[in-house]
């Protein structure tokens, strides 16, 4: 019990430290084992280092590496780094032994860990530290926020695209230590699984939306949407994206630019991290250095002549992301993306041509390119897969992950030969730190 006690308070520590100038939470004094999370703003301290743990100090690994990884593993982004564990992305040869691999899965389960803190020592609250009320809300952002780490891990290290694969990810719902370190791999089936009850709980009893840099019960719905969506329940995806779109928590801007221009006050983002002129630092957010990255082969020639592109990139400076005037923030869901994901979830579950380019169309004319041109489903299908590109260019792997659904991705970039590179090895520490996985527990292709 006394190691498990040491490291919670080491965990709060420096977990909820970090987060106090961007939502001003100050973290409670005289942390001791028997008193780490005693009362309100104690739970309210541990759920803001979830957000440090994404948006602040050194965990670049989240905030940036999920632009990144995903936009040069297609080619919308040309590189990563200089290092030979970034050339192996661009090359799409990743090695079990990637260091950057390690660091992205070490990341991601940092987050669930703090989440799985939180959940639990919040839990452990009575009605005379903590309202009712909100100990559910803390306890339910904190499902989100372990949810949305969970699909990642998931959609970077798991068969996320096979329902009947046995090669999901490792599951954990309560915090680690020496007695829940061993844990094996749970199928694509049973993740997926653990993802929605985690969004169920969020939908339930997170609080209403307010801020697009807090976790709320509008975005674990449109967080859901996708999960659903790369589930391959397009019908249900589609219905759940038009609740998203008609609830009147967010609304689109007026156009593209001012999507983007207005930060975190945009009225259609859902969840981005938030930034200020105090987190973007140099030591704080690395994304300064995104010139000369994006993409020169494919990716020009679908933005060729779009509105977006001036937006998007610079010849090969990337701009979306990369915007000094917001502070460069990351983008995870904004509403946009919802109208995307209603029209691919009706294209794909047999609605009419005129039912599924609606959204389309709501999208491209916002963009000033008028109506979808397509004249059949197949058609549209890739009009969709292209407005993705267009639109969601640079956020949280949004052509990435079109062009595995679509079925494009060995067509648009040579190097990729084999479902196997869709997802990255799991890394070396891991499986040498778990006793419940072994070599054969790798995924195919690096073995």
């Amino acid at each position: 019990m006394k190691k498990i006690a040491i490291y919670i308070v080491t965990l709060f520590i420096i977990y909820s430290c970090e987060l106090v100038d961007v939502l001003e939470n100050d973290p409670p004094n005289n942390l001791v084992a028997e008193n780490v999370v005693k009362n309100e703003t104690d739970a309210r301290a541990l759920l803001n280092g979830i957000y440090s743990t994404i948006t602040l100090g050194t965990s670049d690994e989240y905030y940036m590496y999920t632009e990144l990884i995903p936009s040069v593993l297609i080619g919308s982004m040309s590189r990563l780094g200089l290092t030979s564990s970034s050339l192996e992305f661009a090359e799409n040869e990743l090695q079990f032994d990637n260091s950057i691999v390690n660091n992205f899965w070490i990341t991601f389960y940092k987050v669930i860990d703090i989440a799985n803190n939180s959940i639990a020592l919040t839990g452990n609250l009575t009605e005379a530290q903590i309202t009712t009320e909100n100990k559910k809300e803390i306890i339910g952002e904190a499902h989100f926020l372990r949810a949305m780490a969970t699909f990642d891990v998931l959609r970077y290290y798991g068969q996320f695209f096979d329902l009947n694969s046995n090669l999901g990810i490792v599951l954990r719902t309560e915090p680690s230590n020496f007695v829940t370190r061993d844990k094996a791999r749970s199928t694509v089936a049973e993740s997926y699984a653990q993802i929605l009850s985690d969004l169920d709980i969020a939908i339930a009893d997170a609080s209403e939306y307010s801020v697009s840099y807090r976790g709320s019960k509008t975005a674990a719905k449109a967080l859901k949407t996708k999960v659903l969506l790369f589930m391959g329940m397009y019908a249900e995806a589609a219905a759940l994206a038009d609740e998203v779109i008609n609830d009147a928590t967010t609304s689109l801007e007026p156009s593209f630019e001012a999507a983007f221009a207005n930060g975190v006050n945009s009225s259609e983002m859902i969840f981005m991290t938030y930034r200020d002129e105090n987190s973007d630092t140099e030591d704080r957010n690395i994304k300064r250095f995104y010139f000369g990255r994006a993409g020169n082969t494919w990716f020009p020639g679908v933005m060729s002549g779009d509105p977006r592109a001036p937006q998007t990139f610079n010849g090969l400076t990337v701009l979306k992301t990369n915007n000094r005037d917001t502070f460069r923030p990351t983008y995870f869901m904004r509403l946009a993306e919802m109208y995307l994901i209603k029209a691919e979830g009706l294209a794909f579950s047999g609605a009419t041509l005129l039912e599924a380019s609606a959204p389309l169309n709501s999208i491209r004319n916002r963009a000033g390119i008028g109506d979808s041109p397509a004249t059949n489903i197949d058609e549209l299908k890739d009009d969709i897969f292209n407005e993705i590109v267009r639109e969601l260019a640079f956020e949280n792997g949004s052509e990435w992950f079109a062009a595995i659904r679509f079925d494009k991705a060995m067509t648009l970039k040579p190097t990729i030969t084999s479902s196997n590179q869709y997802i990255l090895p799991i890394p070396e520490d891991e499986i040498d730190g778990n006793g419940a996985i072994t070599l054969g527990d790798q995924n195919p292709g690096y073995e």
